[in-house]
């Protein structure tokens, strides 16, 4: 993967991130009803669960021109989608149905593994970039 396109696959995941967090907090009953139809619904939660995505939209935005914070952030990114994942697989019973939590756990899994995966190929393209003299803006 190029520089560019890692640049561009950053800031995608920092303004959905930035856009789901948005959403959570402003419209916290058309999030419960729409994706987190899990157990009662709490604004208060959602309002928290918001903050987190919009933190980390926020430092995956920062990442974009920093280089040497890619892999850490997605390292992170990649811890907290593999909890949300377990978490979820505890509470399948309580989504709207079996097979939306099914498909949920195994969405945030796949995030786990996608961020995991991201994070090598950001160390390896920012590595060969110093190897070749090109420190970028980071």
């Amino acid at each position: 993967m190029s520089e560019r396109s890692l640049r561009i696959v950053f800031i995608v995941l920092a303004t959905f991130h930035l856009a789901f967090g948005l959403y959570m907090l402003i419209d916290p009953g058309g999030f419960f009803d729409r994706i987190a139809r899990y157990g009662d619904r709490n604004d208060h939660y959602i309002g928290d669960l918001g903050t987190v995505y919009l933190a980390y939209g926020a430092a995956l935005a920062l990442a974009v021109g920093r280089p040497t914070w890619r892999a850490p952030v997605l390292v992170v990114l990649a811890l907290w989608y593999g909890a949300h994942a377990v978490n979820h697989l505890f509470d399948i019973g309580e989504a709207e149905s079996d097979a939306r939590g099914i498909r949920d756990t195994a969405l945030l899994a796949l995030g786990a593994v996608f961020f995991a995966w991201l994070a090598r190929i950001s160390e390896r393209v920012r590595v060969g970039a110093a190897a070749s003299g090109d420190r970028g803006s980071g």
